[in-house]
């Protein structure tokens, strides 16, 4: 069965990057790719620098083809809106404009981007605005496969079908895509569906910043998986263990400083992640509440209007996918949270290990130092006294002599001079004695 005519096709590209405010710097790929698309569509810079405000194009090698570039600066993100259309809204088109439009208006988005295929065809039943919808996507991609759609979803009063291409892979893939065909039944729904644009941009905006949070999360938990720091159940108390024995203790000051030294290290990764884990999951709060809030804004719009509107794909976006996404952030945030505050006493805790073993080490050169002291009082004053008392018993000391040795008794003189002898260093161990503990007890009293 030949596929049925498309009628007044359209391609939007919705496409959203990070701004990167660069200067005298090689611009980024995505940025090379916004400027090969305004080189290609023969535009001035001025259409990137001058946002909120169309630049209508003429594509010269395609005959009655026209479309528009817009560039909004949402938040942290380069938005941009770029459109192309036959200007025939009467006559049916081929396919292939499709695969056309899209080599036209390719460009790359550090977020992502979505592709709107828009257009009608004579027929109201479902099973043919489906047909439509595959045939166009086979054409858009140039790829007879048939792809799998996801149907159900009206607006106002066309067929809405989602095909979601973003890869598994979360961590390796530099944007997410998806693709969006809308199959209307005549040409006044494709015109009122075109009214929606703005509210379309924000709505593809929020659902791509959440899936970037999302994509940032994993990218945390990946580096922390591949650091071998990620929290496991025995990780902590392994090191806890480690410890060493309380004999050995002053041997392994060098073990000491290089476990803190490591989990200082480990703790610095940890809040790094915490921290931008923190800072995703409260983004994607704020972006899933902002994605609701547009998206009650487009119904709330649409039931203005005749035709009706099911958008359960993006409902179920909002209540399912996103929240499956934030229950997941939430919890590597309660796993991380727990794990940096043990690290956290368990860093304190050398520390302190480590200042009671100093202290101890002080006491003792303390203790030491002062024993010195009271050695050195004690000898000096001994010596002291000693010489004193010697050198004021001196005149008696050669007296005595000179008599013992008129007296012709040399042996009583020798005897006296020992026994002074003995007296001097008696006096001198007992003042020194005296002496050295009113030190100590004058030391102890401070």
């Amino acid at each position: 069965m030949q596929p049925l005519s498309i009628y007044y096709p359209h391609l939007f590209l919705f496409v959203y990057s990070l701004r990167e405010i660069q200067e005298d710097i090689q611009p980024t790929p995505e940025q090379q790719s916004w400027e090969s698309l305004r080189d290609r569509l023969k535009l001035d810079q001025e259409a990137h620098s001058n946002p909120e405000r169309n630049y209508p194009f003429i594509l010269e090698d395609l005959e009655g083809v026209t479309g528009f570039y817009r560039h909004y600066i949402l938040g942290d993100t380069d938005s941009l809106l770029v459109c192309c259309s036959t200007k025939d809204k009467e006559n049916p088109q081929n396919y292939d404009c499709f695969y056309k439009f899209q080599k036209k208006l390719e460009a790359q988005g550090t977020i992502g981007k979505t592709w709107l295929i828009l257009g009608y065809v004579n027929s109201a039943t479902d099973q043919d605005k489906e047909k439509a919808a595959k045939q166009a996507y086979q054409s858009f991609r140039k790829d007879a496969t048939e792809p799998q759609l996801r149907p159900g979803n009206h607006f106002l009063g066309a067929s809405v079908f989602e095909i979601w291409e973003s890869p598994e892979d979360w961590t390796n893939t530099p944007e997410n895509e998806n693709v969006l065909i809308c199959i209307c039944p005549q040409k006044k729904i494709v015109e009122r569906i075109e009214t929606f644009q703005y509210e379309l941009m924000l709505l593809f905006y929020y659902r791509h910043k959440i899936y970037w949070n999302y994509r940032s999360s994993i990218n945390i938990r990946k580096m922390l998986i591949q650091e071998g720091i990620f929290p496991e159940t025995n990780q902590i108390n392994e090191a806890i263990i480690n410890w060493p024995e309380i004999s050995d203790i002053e041997r392994n000051f060098d073990y000491l400083n290089h476990e803190i030294r490591t989990n200082l290290h480990i703790l610095a990764k940890y809040t790094i992640a915490l921290e931008s884990l923190k800072v995703q999951l409260q983004n994607l709060r704020q972006n899933l509440q902002n994605y609701q809030n547009r998206l009650g804004i487009i119904k709330s719009k649409a039931t203005e209007e005749t035709g009706i509107t099911q958008l359960k794909i993006f409902e179920e976006f909002g209540e399912f996918t996103a929240a499956d996404y934030l229950l997941q952030m939430e919890q590597d945030y309660r796993i991380l949270m727990p794990q940096l505050q043990v690290r956290e006493k368990y860093i304190n805790s050398i520390r302190t290990f480590i200042e009671l073993l100093r202290g101890e080490q002080d006491r003792q050169i303390a203790s030491q130092n002062t024993k010195f002291q009271n050695t050195v009082l004690f000898l000096g004053t001994t010596i002291g006294t000693s010489t004193f008392t010697a050198v004021a018993s001196a005149p008696f000391i050669i007296k005595e002599a000179t008599t013992s040795k008129l007296s012709q008794t040399p042996h009583n003189g020798w005897f006296t001079c020992f026994t002074f002898l003995i007296v001097y260093l008696a006096l001198g161990l007992i003042s020194g004695y005296f002496v050295s503990q009113w030190w100590r007890f004058s030391q102890k009293s401070k």
